[in-house]
This record gives C-alpha cells, sequence and structure tokens, in this order.
C-alpha cells in the first residue's frame, strides 16, 4: 500500500484544513492508501479528536518544529531538521513513505527537496510549473515560473521534456504541444539564449522527446496554442502572479458595474443575480484548487506543493495527484528519457 507523507503545518489555513482533507481524502478514496500526518501534536491532535478517524488508514508522527511561509527558505531548512517540512522529506528519501504533499513555504519546499532527496539522473535543474486556462478542452502549464530565475538553454529544453513526460501518463494529453515564449513568432527571434534554446528545442523534437512548434507570443497562452510554454522564471512567475489576479481584478470592476444597473432600472434583482453567477462561472478555468498543487519536476522523489491558502478540498486533490504520479511511474519515465 501507498504512504503519502501530509504536511499538516503547511499552509495558511493549517493544520485545520490539512486535517479535514486528509480525512475526506481516506474516506472518498475507500482508505487505498495510507496517509502519514506530520506535524505539531498539540495542535494537530485535537483537530483529529474532532473526526471519526476509526479505521481509516491514518497515522500521526510529530514533529516539533514549523517552517513558516516568512522563513528564509534555505536557512529555515537548515536550521530547522526536526520540522514537519523536513522530516517528511527524509521519510520519503529513506523510503519509509512514497510521496509527500505540503501547502507550505513553496521556496522552502523547493530548497528541502533538493537538499533531502536530490536530482534525478541527468536532472540539471529541477523546475515548476503552473497551470493556466485555455480556451478549448484541456490545460495549459507553463514552465519555468519562478524555481529558476536565471536559465541556460539546456535547462529550457530538460523542462519540456519533463513536463511532456508529466502531461503525456498523468495528465493523460496524447500528445502535448510545447511553444518558446518569445518576442515573436519567427525563428531567430529573442535573444541568444531563447534562439539557442529554440536549436535545441528542434533537436529534441527531431528525436522524438517532444512535439514543439517553435516561438508562441503572450496572446497565444490562453488561446491554447501550446498545452506546455516555455520560459524562464522571472518571465513565468511574473505571468503567474498576473494570471491570478485577473479574476479580482474583473470582480472588482463588474460588481459596481451590475450595481449601476440595478439602480438605474435597467436590470431587476433577479437579472442581476442570474448575470453574477454566469460571471462567476467564467472564472472556473481558473480554480487551481482541482488540481490542488503541482510537483517539482526533476527531484528524485515526489514532492507536491500547494498554494499557501490552499483549502481541504486543495490537499485532498494534492493527495490524489501524489497517488496519480507514482501509479505512472512519473519520474522513472523522466530518468528514462534523461539518461
Amino acid at each position: 500500500m501507498l504512504t503519502i507523507v501530509v504536511d499538516a503545518m503547511g499552509g495558511d489555513n493549517a493544520p485545520a484544513c490539512v486535517v479535514d482533507g486528509v480525512v475526506e481524502a481516506l474516506r472518498e478514496s475507500s482508505n487505498r492508501f495510507e496517509i502519514l500526518l506530520i506535524g505539531q501534536d498539540e495542535k494537530v491532535a485535537p483537530l483529529l479528536r474532532q473526526h471519526d478517524t476509526a479505521g481509516l488508514n491514518l497515522r500521526f508522527m510529530h514533529a516539533p518544529e514549523v517552517v513558516t511561509m516568512e522563513d528564509v527558505p534555505a536557512t529555515a531548512v537548515k536550521a530547522k531538521q526536526e520540522s514537519s517540512l523536513v522530516l517528511g522529506l527524509k521519510l520519503c528519501k529513506s523510503k519509509e513513505a512514497d510521496a509527500f504533499v505540503s501547502a507550505g513555504n513553496t521556496g522552502a519546499m523547493m530548497a528541502a527537496s533538493l537538499f533531502v532527496l536530490g536530482r534525478l539522473p541527468g536532472v540539471l535543474r529541477p523546475t515548476i510549473y503552473a497551470y493556466f486556462p485555455r480556451l478549448g478542452e484541456g490545460l495549459t502549464n507553463i514552465v519555468d515560473v519562478g524555481a529558476n530565475v536565471d536559465c541556460k538553454p539546456e535547462n529550457l529544453v530538460q523542462f519540456a521534456e519533463m513536463l511532456t513526460i508529466y502531461q503525456r501518463y498523468a495528465a493523460k494529453i496524447d500528445n502535448p504541444v510545447v511553444g518558446l515564449l518569445n518576442i515573436g513568432e519567427e525563428e531567430g527571434k529573442g535573444p541568444d539564449y531563447l534562439k539557442q534554446a529554440w536549436n535545441l528545442l528542434q533537436e529534441a523534437h527531431g528525436q522524438g522527446k517532444i512535439n514543439f512548434i517553435g516561438n508562441i507570443e503572450g496572446h497565444d497562452i490562453l488561446a491554447g496554442k501550446a498545452t506546455i510554454v516555455v520560459c524562464d522564471g522571472l518571465v513565468g512567475n511574473t505571468i503567474l502572479k498576473f494570471g491570478e489576479s485577473i479574476p479580482h481584478f474583473l470582480g472588482a470592476l463588474f460588481k459596481p458595474a451590475l450595481e449601476k444597473l440595478v439602480m438605474a432600472g435597467k436590470l431587476d434583482q433577479n437579472s442581476a443575480a442570474l448575470a453574477g453567477q454566469a460571471f462567476k462561472g467564467i472564472f472556473e478555468p481558473f480554480d487551481v484548487e482541482k488540481f490542488g498543487g503541482v510537483p517539482f519536476l526533476g527531484v528524485d522523489g515526489i514532492s507536491i506543493v500547494g498554494h499557501g491558502r490552499s483549502s481541504s478540498r486543495a490537499i485532498k486533490n494534492m493527495i490524489y495527484m501524489a497517488e496519480h504520479m507514482i501509479e505512472q511511474r512519473v519520474n522513472e519515465r523522466i530518468a528514462e528519457m534523461l539518461s
């Protein structure tokens, strides 16, 4: 049976939402895996007592220290060896567990995953991606989104290769399409490192490793021209944070505009309510909680991080993602491609 370690202390709403998500996952899955919940006993135990956990494949492990959102990643990992984050990953390293899940400090998660788990054979730099909605069915992933700010051409190629494996086997996308984010679609556009990356991506395409369609531009992301958008971490993180602001920004504009129409008598309350529901439905594709979180691609183990604001639903879906990655042998397939 698979054992998934869940960081009870990770996230803005921890440990309450984490405990809720763990119990939901075990009940919904009919105990098809075991969960080892790790965190501070004095904070987690009272929450567990609020649930009927009899018969659930649930264990608890005390970890006296916590890596907070405010901690400096590298410093925290070295200084807090008894934290739920570090101890949880060590259980994966020693093969006492199969995956680690946390909604905690992303930088610390990356640093600890590298420090404790190490890299898969052949991986130059592990990476992290983000989900973006698209016109039509499916999803778009942007890689890298902040783990690697300064990328070399060969790094960008490996990001595309690793994410191709993930999409093909874990996301069930039959033919992932890779696009290189640039200032124009034509070959030869952009700075030298992107020109070199274009050549290397084209070479990987010729070897059958990826399906590379060339350069794409910013307006192609939501249009869904590619399922994988490759860029360096500075660009990717900027796009990610901008994308996260879109629903709130448009919602702030929509509400007063709707109220103005109602006040002017151009729209009754029932019609306004229907319009509000329709508007809310537009942003369902921006709901990343249905995926839960994202795995660090390239580390020698399954390490999945969620948004700091993760709810119990997101925690539950991160657990399912961990299970799916193990079953689909995603890391083994990445290592095979890069060997």
